[in-house]
């Protein structure tokens, strides 16, 4: 069961009426798409993280499920996946995800919905999510827009421009454990997460590397 819970605030000018457009920020078309993150804290995370694409994806219920898998660049250790589908003029959903590279795979039933179903949202707003997982586990996920930001550089490119803040609570009250997909994130339109806090680790992620390849130029 999904629902949206629309907070009226004021945009500072920054948004259209007409909200962001959030499966512009969830992209995850190509034949190739890898993100490599390194941790802001380099002392005890020495490594970087890898985001990856794997192929081939499945279609379900018209919707194309693409799972990314989370891996360490120094050991090769799968630290997980997850499941999305992203499509334009509908919600971003979570179908499923796993934690370690021996992990079992959760699927989510109903999925989780991270955006508005009209694909558009604005500061303040919140989706609410509540479905059980298939170990028997009931979840409760909000999604909240949280701001437009004029610019998120990175080491992987310094001209991000009109990128997006937004949280994902799993609901459980440990910011340390949980999906990979709930957190903070700073998104921009095409690549996806350019920064992110997410579970295991206290300190954030930066994007620093982008290894992408259109449908068709392999």
């Amino acid at each position: 069961m999904v629902f949206l819970v629309l907070i009226g605030c004021d945009t500072g000018g920054m948004q259209q009426f007409d909200g962001v457009k959030m499966s512009d920020y969830f992209a995850f078309d190509g034949a190739v798409r890898a993100n490599t993150y390194n941790n802001a804290d380099t002392e005890a995370v020495d490594w970087q993280m890898l985001v990856e694409k794997k192929t081939p994806t499945t279609v379900e219920d018209g919707r194309e499920l693409v799972t990314m898998e989370y891996i360490n660049l120094n050991t090769s250790e799968v630290l997980g996946s997850v499941q999305w589908s992203s499509v334009a003029s509908d919600d971003v959903r979570v179908h499923g995800h796993s934690i370690g590279a021996t992990g079992e795979f959760i699927t989510f039933d109903p999925p989780i919905s991270v955006t508005d179903g009209d694909d558009a949202m604005r500061m303040g707003d919140e989706v609410v999510s509540e479905t059980t997982d298939s170990a028997g586990t009931a979840w409760t996920f909000t999604s909240t827009f949280v701001e437009s930001v004029s610019a998120c550089p990175s080491t992987a490119q310094d001209d991000f421009i009109k990128c997006v803040r937004m949280t994902i609570d799993d609901g459980d009250g440990d910011a340390m454990a949980g999906p990979l997909f709930s957190g903070e994130f700073t998104l921009v339109a095409a690549w996806g997460v350019v920064y992110q806090t997410i579970p295991g680790w206290e300190s954030e992620w930066e994007l620093t590397d982008i290894d992408y390849t259109a449908e068709g130029d392999e």
